[in-house]
């Protein structure tokens, strides 16, 4: 059984945890759609982010995809490249959009409800939807290819759960070349000794994965690999160099109140910048030499929390990889194991926090929803490297 052992009622706290969630992320739709000026959604038309690159993408395979000022820049790794093209060859690639969230949300469900009866949590299924929904609908709104590497990370975040380490680093190779941080999930190969054959087998596939990219992307590798790094390097200096009020409510990096700071000053993040790498890549290496002795889910929550904190841009929609590690540590909760676990009750709720569908508060104007947002992850980071969380699952040699 996934949770062994696991006993026959959900502790109290937990129940209440949840359902006082749902409770605030009810009231934070509500306000979000009475309230004047509120939002959750940024201006601008929906499903914008899959039609956006629909003209540049008649130059695929020549140089002028990377060079013609006739349409958006593209912004993405190679392996994003290969995905937008499979969606433009389809005829309406909002409609394929659509299609593959049903199937999307339809699968998820069924894995979260699936954990959640294994661990007898099931009655908490229908308010931990509503509390964790916001990340989720945002991306569909967006039409960001998130949606698919939230798919592939999933997928290898149960298999390396289940101990089936080689096929998950391969997954999380792949996706390092849609969106490059899915990089750091390899780290959870670094636990065991065992353990490493996978990782460098994820490595290697990451290598592999984009270099068939670029490759596929033409007219010569070359000429393709430049092009992707000037057009990622040109989109995270857009949002790292300017602020603007849409950004206040929906990044949460651990860069945004570095952001928040020089936008109430009128200034450029910029100078910024080399520190903030500096100081970020520090603290996260010596958080992970003390998380990576710990169990399976103090390694997930840190990873899966650093790969959408760290990047100097990062969106709401990208906390959808939060919801299966959510889910995991829910499920464990329920368990004999965790029942008294203060730190693990402590990420919980600020997993859940970080679901809610906070940019809503940005309505009154004085809260500023990204860096809130961003110093729950930074909580969220800390807390994993606390205490440790075992689950009694394959990941951890059970």
């Amino acid at each position: 059984m996934p949770f062994p052992g696991r006993s026959k009622a959900l502790p109290t706290s937990v129940v209440l945890l949840v359902y006082a969630f749902a409770v605030a992320a009810a009231l934070l739709w509500i306000g979000a759609f009475v309230a004047p000026h509120a939002t959750v959604f940024p201006a601008g038309p929906n499903y914008a982010d899959i039609t956006v690159y629909k003209g540049r993408f008649t130059l695929y395979h020549t140089a002028r995809f990377f060079t013609s000022k006739a349409y958006s820049g593209f912004a993405y790794p190679a392996g994003a490249a290969v995905l937008y093209e499979l969606f433009y060859k389809t005829g309406d690639a909002t409609t394929t959009y659509l299609v593959l969230s049903a199937i999307g949300v339809l699968a998820g469900t069924g894995v979260a409800l699936w954990l959640l009866a294994q661990a007898g949590a099931l009655k908490l299924a229908a308010p931990l939807a509503l509390a964790t929904s916001f990340p989720l609908v945002f991306l569909i709104q967006r039409a960001n290819i998130e949606l698919l590497l939230w798919l592939l990370i999933a997928a290898g975040i149960l298999m390396a759960w289940r101990g089936w380490s080689i096929p998950a680093a391969i997954l999380f190779g792949i996706g390092f070349a849609i969106k490059l941080y899915p990089i750091l999930l390899l780290g959870l190969f670094l636990r065991r000794r065992r353990d490493l054959p996978a990782f460098a087998i994820g490595v290697v596939s990451a290598i592999l994965a984009m270099g068939f990219a670029i490759a596929h992307a033409g007219p010569t590798f070359s000429i393709a690999a430049q092009g992707f790094f000037t057009g990622i390097d040109r989109f995270q200096n857009h949002y790292v160099d300017t602020v603007s009020k849409v950004e206040i409510a929906f990044d949460h990096c651990l860069f945004s109140p570095f952001k928040y700071l020089a936008y109430l000053d009128h200034e450029s993040p910029a100078p910024w910048r080399a520190t903030y790498y500096l100081v970020a890549a520090t603290l996260a290496i010596l958080i992970f030499l003390r998380v990576r002795t710990l169990p399976f889910l103090n390694v997930l929550i840190f990873l899966t929390g650093a790969m959408v904190a760290l990047p100097p841009v990062s969106f709401s929609y990208t906390l959808v990889h939060l919801e299966l590690p959510l889910v995991l540590l829910l499920a464990a909760l329920a368990g004999p194991r965790l029942r008294a676990s203060f730190t693990a009750m402590l990420a919980l709720a600020l997993l859940l926090a970080l679901m809610l569908p906070l940019p809503a508060l940005h309505a009154l104007g004085v809260v500023p929803t990204g860096p809130l947002a961003s110093v729950l992850l930074a909580a969220l980071l800390l807390a994993t490297a606390l205490q440790p969380w075992p689950s009694g699952t394959p990941a951890d040699g059970a």
